[in-house]
């Protein structure tokens, strides 16, 4: 009684070991593309301290005495003063639309005695502006400004890219030498 080796057998193996390969490049891509989103941001990040010039879409909310705001660009608000705004929030938190398109929004992140630290969120089509502050009634501070542009999420993908097809390189160049070493 002879045995036959049946290659069909081996076929769900095959494939399911790809579909983990598969898999596997998909998580580290997915990993390595929010690494490097975080990092190129990071990289252009503003703040006091770089004195890097603060980004053009750095975004603050003027308050009116009814509670409603304004989304004014940070170079405007350092060129004007402003009759009857303050820049001390009623509200811990608000967002509009702001040119059809663009979402601008804040948000206090503390509070004391007459002044407020805040965030905000400039999203437009092309970005996003996140800005934090400080805040009294008649002054901003600018303390940090980042900007996750088009631009990064490219240049994100292509090192994530990379870099996984760097990993898989480097797999098969050690699993090829661990190889020749055994058979030797």
């Amino acid at each position: 009684m002879s045995t036959q080796h049946n290659p069909a057998a081996s076929q769900p193996q095959k494939r399911s070991g790809q579909f983990k390969q598969r898999l596997l490049k998909l998580i580290l891509f997915c990993g390595f593309f929010i690494l490097f989103i975080f990092l190129l941001a990071s990289q252009d990040s503003r703040t006091a301290a770089n004195h890097k010039p603060w980004h053009r879409d750095l975004t603050i909310a003027a308050f009116e005495p009814d509670g409603s705001f304004l989304a004014l660009p940070y170079s405007y608000v350092q060129q004007y003063t402003l009759a009857n705004t303050t820049f001390l929030a009623k509200k811990p938190d608000g967002s509009k639309q702001k040119n059809d398109n663009d979402t601008f929004s804040y948000k206090v992140i503390e509070q004391n005695a007459q002044q407020q630290l805040i965030r905000t969120s400039l999203r437009t089509s092309r970005s996003i502006t996140i800005a934090t502050y400080q805040a009294t009634a008649g002054t901003v501070t600018p303390i940090k400004s980042t900007v996750y542009t088009i631009d990064q999420i490219s240049m994100a993908a292509v090192l994530a890219l990379v870099s996984v097809l760097l990993l898989q390189l480097i797999y098969r160049f050690i699993r090829r030498r661990s190889f020749r070493n055994k058979t030797n």
